[in-house]
């Protein structure tokens, strides 16, 4: 009897089960799941297309969910009690947080914290030369713009993820997938214009984009260097080094620590927070691939727009409904460009 598409959610963080069979195969074999291409000739049994087809659906289904848990974590952001704090301070104890909890899990669930044998360091890069320093480069963009033009030429990131998946030999998108990126990037320049305000310094473009670039990398690096360690530990580690690579600007720079507790509180909800968007992400990936998950966080300005909404009384305007039903029909193509199961033997 087939389960729930999260029925299993619990065991695939921890153990970093997939459901199929064929699917763990394909990780340990460091085959890419990006843009999958069907060989000419081959044949695929049904049932093994359905259960491919499910792993699609649950895959897009988590990433939804980060991207909604990451704009929650941006509306936090947004709010009078964290306006003032330094920059790498609240992100050091951000995602410091992130990585407590997660291993309080981990070890709540008696589960390794060790990720798997040769995996460790490409982690720490991940997180220390990867999350880290894509999150410095966008708060420093937002030092020279507005919001809404960071935030607008950050989102142009699912571009550059399928540049680099064709770059890296991972293939093309195709027209199913090349149609849920336009509609996804489209969707986020029209959620994001409509806030008004577009105003950004040369510098800030430059820091902007290398942003989108930097987070790029790092989903094309965490589908073909992790593949054998479970989402939870995988979030631990990247979250842990991300930490260290600010708190250490942090304590250079001198900066001070927040007040305890209207600083404090808001930060550790972001990390709290941060550690369930993380492991979802990072098991979207798995199932997906970095072009379509990327595609689908494009979800993340709309839930941003619509917390800010209810939270901070923000207006609610009629390009993010415009742009949230092109975002939404991206992710929803995006989750229904099946992967490829492996094929039947045939002449």
């Amino acid at each position: 009897m087939p389960q729930p598409a999260l029925g299993g959610l619990p065991q695939l963080l921890l153990t970093g089960g997939l459901g199929v069979e064929g699917l763990v195969q394909d990780f340990l074999a460091h085959r890419p799941v990006s843009l999958p291409d069907r060989p000419g000739g081959a044949r695929y049994h049904a049932s093994a297309m359905a259960a491919h087809g499910g792993r699609d659906l649950t895959g897009g289904l988590l990433t939804a969910a980060a991207a909604i848990l990451f704009g929650t974590i941006v509306t936090i952001g947004r709010s009078e009690g964290v306006r003032d704090i330094p920059v790498s301070t609240l992100l050091g104890i951000r995602f410091g947080t992130a990585a407590v909890l997660l291993a309080l899990v981990l070890a709540a669930g008696r589960q390794p914290l060790r990720p798997a044998r040769g995996e460790w360091w490409r982690l720490l890069l991940l997180g220390a030369l990867g999350y880290a320093v894509e999150s410095a480069f966008f708060f420093l963009a937002l030092g020279r713009g507005t919001a809404a033009t960071v935030t607008l030429l950050f989102y142009t990131y699912p571009v550059w993820v399928a540049v680099l998946a064709a770059a890296f030999g991972m293939g093309l998108p195709g027209l199913l997938v090349g149609g849920a990126l336009v509609a996804a990037v489209t969707g986020a320049g029209v959620v994001v214009a409509s806030s008004g305000g577009l105003d950004i310094t040369t510098l800030g473009v430059v820091f902007a984009l290398a942003s989108a670039v930097t987070i790029s990398f790092f989903l094309i690096g965490l589908e073909t260097l992790v593949r054998r360690t479970p989402p939870l530990v995988s979030s631990m580690w990247i979250a842990l080094s991300a930490s260290a690579g600010h708190v250490t600007v942090a304590l250079v720079s001198g900066s001070r620590l927040p007040a305890w507790p209207e600083e404090w509180l808001p930060i550790v909800a972001m990390g709290l927070l941060t550690a369930g968007a993380f492991s979802l992400l990072f098991l979207g990936v798995r199932r997906l691939g970095a072009v379509r998950t990327s595609i689908i966080s494009s979800l993340e300005p709309v839930a941003a727009a619509l917390l800010a909404l209810g939270f901070l009384g923000e207006a609610l305007r009629p390009g993010v409904l415009l742009g949230g039903s092109l975002i939404l029909g991206g992710a929803v193509a995006a989750s229904l460009a099946r992967g490829v199961p492996d094929p039947e033997a045939g002449p």
